[in-house]
């Protein structure tokens, strides 16, 4: 360089070889400009107002032709070229190339040698550029990594471009120079990169479930993606003052930021930025006029020298702030704060994801909690009779573990005639979509039959549509076994009743016929024991649990309904106890008997009505109505039977009411009034 510059002070060109030593210096062209210097837009201006003959090319006028004519088709293209020329690689480009530069380099390298020029890339370049310039061909690079200084910074460039031999006969190696035509392709390549690093982000992310793992591959990839020296998720609290970090990416050379920051320590107007959803991009943060003196103090704490904030806002509110830190001043590309924009709003969607995924992990574990503690059979199946759910209790009964039986019909996991009840159960279920009351036996693994009670309901999702079976179950066979040997014990109970009171009956019949006694008060005898023959009966067929009043009635009045309906018996339903439904026969026993001997069922045309109804205030009542119409006229007995003592005294004191007699003129009314225990079945 000492002869380049040498050179330089002389005004003296390195090409005086094939030009007159005595040519003298010039600052500038001849008065008319060159041919081949006319056009140029901005660059062929500067070009034509250089001093180039303080430069080792000397006047245009002297140029060899070869460059002459390089020159003139560099300047007659917006296409971006540049000439290295001679052994000292003086610099010349258009304005299609000046466009690269930042202002470090244009138009200061014009006219200037290329080792001056481009210190920081002439390790990379010079070597080519003297390849070419040694005649040895071109050279040809595709998106090529070719860093340069501009705006302050040495920013990454990539280019796609071509080092051609510039001939020159009255050169060394018959090259005079370089010609260079190249196009920068830095936004395609980080473009290209940038989509290829958010569609490998979004499947890395895609894969996690919690979001822990979700905020820490996130930070990773995006701070080794943008060299930074820090990355990581604030979570914003509910007021919006606060952010707390809990865990970060720390890159080389950065700090830790994890902790619980005052939002506005940061810049209130910054904050405010984010609030209403705005990235925030700062380059330098001692130099930026958004951030008051007073902050600086903050981010100096965290070693923050540039900063990358992409908001999230939900709901119109802030709920936390992706940052990228670095530790020095930086020179980010608009590219790189959309970059973090596309992250936080994935690391987002991705965050809720992997917290609806943890939520609905939660749900089938306090599912699985709760099904497990009940002893009930709890399980449930698809449309196609595959099992999604099974409680311990049911596993326990299948004796075979989840993973066996899961997805998989009882068909094929059991099998025979009780599978193919319980399918046929299911079917019927899905076909009417209404709940079922099933009774299924199943034979365990250990060849016991078991009996289970339960109800199959049909499983349906948001829109209302029917998408499985579900059911619960309870094993009832020590209850059916007991039941069973109740029942017998009941069955032989009353058959032994039924044989006692037929002894009785026999034993009546042979003691009154020994004895003289009307033979009128024998068949009352033994009709009472047939009316309480009946009531047990009937209260037999009921498991002496309950009867209906009505039957009660039907039965005690049997004998006289069928002449052409003289008995009408009407009331709601109501179910009463076997003591209460003994007493009530018995006084309609009573009552039918007198209507038949004396009163309205004695002659052809009388009717009895017997009704109920159910009313009271403090509790359910029981009002019972017996009236007699069209039978011979009534009058009050002188003498009271077996009949109305059992009516007015016992039957009153049985059910614990009040019982009334009127012997009116057109016929007998009874009308009993008592408590009843149980709720009518209306």
């Amino acid at each position: 360089m000492a002869d380049v510059d040498h050179a330089q002070e002389q005004g003296v060109s390195p090409l005086q070889n094939h030009r007159q030593a005595s040519a003298p210096a010039s600052r500038g062209m001849a008065e008319a400009p060159l041919v081949f210097l006319r056009e140029g837009g901005a660059m062929g201006a500067l070009i034509r107002a250089h001093d180039w003959a303080a430069t080792p090319l000397g006047r245009p006028e002297q140029w060899p032709q070869s460059l002459r004519t390089a020159v003139r088709l560099m300047l007659s293209t917006n296409h971006p070229m540049f000439i290295f020329w001679g052994e000292h690689s003086i610099c010349l480009y258009n304005d299609g190339y000046s466009a690269s530069l930042g202002p470090e380099k244009h138009p200061a390298i014009l006219g200037r040698p290329g080792v001056v020029a481009w210190p920081e890339i002439w390790q990379l370049i010079g070597p080519q550029i003297e390849l070419v310039m040694a005649g040895r061909g071109a050279t040809w690079h595709r998106d090529h990594l070719v860093p340069i200084v501009r705006h302050g910074a040495l920013d990454e460039a990539y280019w796609t471009y071509s080092y051609s031999p510039i001939d020159d006969e009255t050169a060394e190696n018959g090259v005079g120079g370089v010609m260079v035509i190249c196009t920068e392709t830095t936004d395609r390549v980080l473009a290209d990169r940038r989509h290829q690093f958010l569609a490998e982000l979004s499947d890395r992310l895609r894969a996690l479930l919690e979001p822990a793992q979700v905020l820490a591959a996130a930070a990773e990839a995006l701070g080794t993606h943008l060299d930074a020296s820090s990355v990581g998720y604030a979570e914003v609290d509910a007021t919006g003052l606060t952010a707390t970090v809990e865990r970060d990416w720390v890159g080389l050379g950065g700090a830790a930021v994890v902790g619980t920051h005052r939002l506005d320590d940061f810049g209130s107007a910054l904050m405010q930025e984010l609030r209403r959803g705005n990235p925030i991009m700062v380059s330098d943060v001692a130099r930026d006029a958004r951030l008051p003196p007073a902050t600086l103090p903050a981010y100096a704490a965290l070693g923050v020298g540039a900063m990358i904030l992409a908001p999230l806002v939900q709901e119109e509110r802030l709920r936390g702030i992706l940052f990228v830190h670095h530790a020095r001043p930086r020179l980010w590309r608009p590219s790189d704060e959309q970059l973090v924009v596309e992250v936080a709003a994935r690391t987002a969607a991705a965050l809720a994801s992997a917290r609806a995924h943890r939520a609905q992990v939660e749900n089938e574990r306090m599912l699985r909690a709760i099904g497990d503690s009940s002893g009930q059979l709890i399980f449930a199946k698809d449309r196609a009779g595959r099992l999604l759910y099974a409680n311990a209790a049911t596993l326990a009964v299948i004796g075979q573990p989840i993973e066996t039986v899961l997805g998989r019909t009882d068909l094929e996991w059991h099998g025979g005639d009780e599978a193919r009840e319980i399918v046929e159960n299911d079917r019927r279920v899905l076909t009417t979509g209404e709940s079922l009351r099933v009774e299924e036996r199943f034979t365990t693994p250990d060849g016991a039959e078991r009996l289970y009670e339960g109800i199959k309901a049909p499983m349906r999702d948001e829109t209302g549509a029917i998408v499985g079976v579900v059911g619960v179950a309870s094993d009832v066979t020590e209850r059916n076994r007991q039941q069973r040997h109740l029942r017998l014990m009941v069955d032989e109970l009353n058959h032994r009743v039924k044989n006692t009171l037929a002894i009785v009956q026999s034993i009546a019949h042979q003691t009154f016929r020994h004895l003289d006694l009307p033979t009128e008060a024998r068949r009352a005898f033994e009709e009472r024991l047939a009316a309480l023959a009946n009531a047990h009966s009937l209260l037999t067929r009921e498991s002496w649990e309950s009867a209906e009043l009505a039957d009660v009635a039907t039965e005690a009045c049997a004998a006289y309904m069928g002449r052409d309906g003289r008995v009408l018996i009407e009331g709601p339903s109501l179910r009463i106890t076997p003591k209460t439904a003994v007493t009530i026969a018995m006084a309609l026993h009573e009552l039918s008997t007198n209507a038949a001997k004396y009163g309205a069922l004695s002659n052809e045309e009388g009717r009895v009505r017997l009704s109920w109804t159910l009313a009271g205030r403090s509790g359910p009542r029981l009002h019972l109505r017996w009236e007699e119409r069209g039978g011979p006229a009534v009058a009050r007995p002188t003498r009271r039977g077996f009949g109305s003592r059992m009516i007015e005294q016992a039957l009153a004191a049985e059910l614990q009411g009040e019982v009334r007699m009127a012997f009116l003129p057109q016929g007998l009314v009874c009308e009993i009034d008592a408590p009843i225990p149980e709720k009518p079945v209306r």
